[in-house]
């Protein structure tokens, strides 16, 4: 599968969570980020040989976004897919 990107994305991470819609908004809502422009991000699952997937996560258009951009710079999505790596292997999520 291959995506066109307009440019070079600033964050490439991805996740995947059981959650209703209402949870996750409850989560995530925050008024100032809310007020910017809508980012996108893009979630790719690929099978490998080895009998392991290939997570990616794209977090692009964030140029107008900039207190989005932060949340999600550095440890933002790295701390979600973290957390979804335990829960996968271990069947346990990880504990704050």
């Amino acid at each position: 599968m291959t995506t066109i990107v307009e440019a070079p994305p600033t964050q490439v991470y991805q996740v995947f969570i059981r959650a209703t819609p209402e949870r996750i908004w409850e989560s995530l809502y925050d008024v100032d980020m809310a007020a910017e422009p809508v980012s996108r991000v893009t979630c790719e699952i690929e099978p490998d040989e080895r009998g392991v997937c290939k997570l990616t996560v794209i977090h692009d258009q964030l140029d107008n976004s900039p207190k989005t951009r932060d949340s999600v710079h550095g440890a933002g999505w790295m701390f979600v897919l973290s957390g979804l790596k335990t829960l996968l292997e271990t069947g346990e999520p990880l504990q704050r």
